[in-house]
């Protein structure tokens, strides 16, 4: 196993020493536990960006293809619903 220098704070070590107590595992096992889940976090938020990303992506394509074919555009056919009311209403 690889062993490393890190610097921190005195009161973050403090800290890590506690939680580490707390949760009854060794500093070094806190450590490793804690960069794990901080990996995992970046790694999510990097999926999540990506997810957004082909989210965006098929939007813009589906508007692309409307403008193709002619379809009305979704916003002012919803709108247009919305303004004139419920049917009850237009009697």
């Amino acid at each position: 196993m690889a062993k490393t220098n890190i610097s921190m704070p005195d009161g973050m070590l403090e800290d890590v020493d506690r939680r580490a107590a707390e949760a009854g595992v060794t500093r070094s096992a806190f450590i490793q536990e804690a960069i794990a889940h901080y990996g995992s976090a970046l790694d999510s938020k990097r999926q999540h960006a990506a997810r957004a990303a082909r989210i965006d992506d098929a939007l813009e394509e589906m508007r692309s293809l409307s403008l193709r074919v002619g379809a009305p555009d979704a916003e002012h056919v919803i709108r247009s619903v919305r303004d004139r009311g419920p049917r009850w209403e237009r009697a």
